[in-house]
C-alpha cells in the first residue's frame, strides 16, 4: 500500500513529466541546433633529414599555388632565391630545388590555363 509521501512523490513526478503542448514539442523538433565550433588544427610540417620526403610534403601545400599566384606567374631568380629560403625556413630542406621548379612551372601553367 502507498504511503502519502510515496502518493506526493508519483503526483509530483506525473506533473512534470506530463505531455507538453503541441506547439512546444514541434518547436523543439524544427529549431536549428547550435552549429559545433570547428576543431583548429596547426599543422606544423615536420623537419626531415630526406629530400623524397620534403619534396612529397611540400607538394602537398598550397605554397607552390601562393607563390605563383602573388607573382601572377612570372618571378624573377631573386624571387626563386627568396621562395626556397622560406621553404628552408619552414623545414622543407634538404629538397630537390629542380622538382620544386618544376612543381613551380606546372602550378604556373595551371594559373595561366584559367
Amino acid at each position: 500500500m502507498a504511503t502519502k509521501k510515496t502518493v506526493k512523490k508519483e503526483t509530483a513526478t506525473a506533473k512534470k513529466t506530463a505531455a507538453k503542448p503541441a506547439a512546444v514539442k514541434a518547436a523543439a523538433k524544427t529549431a536549428p541546433k547550435p552549429a559545433k565550433a570547428p576543431k583548429t588544427v596547426k599543422i606544423v610540417p615536420a623537419n626531415s633529414n630526406d629530400p623524397e620526403e620534403n619534396i612529397k610534403r611540400f607538394a602537398k601545400t598550397s605554397l607552390a599555388t601562393n607563390f605563383v599566384k602573388a607573382h601572377n606567374g612570372s618571378w624573377n631568380h631573386t624571387d626563386w632565391l627568396n621562395f626556397l629560403r622560406d621553404l628552408e625556413e619552414k623545414g622543407y630542406f634538404p629538397i630537390d630545388t629542380d622538382r620544386v621548379g618544376l612543381i613551380l612551372e606546372d602550378k604556373k601553367k595551371a594559373f595561366f590555363a584559367k
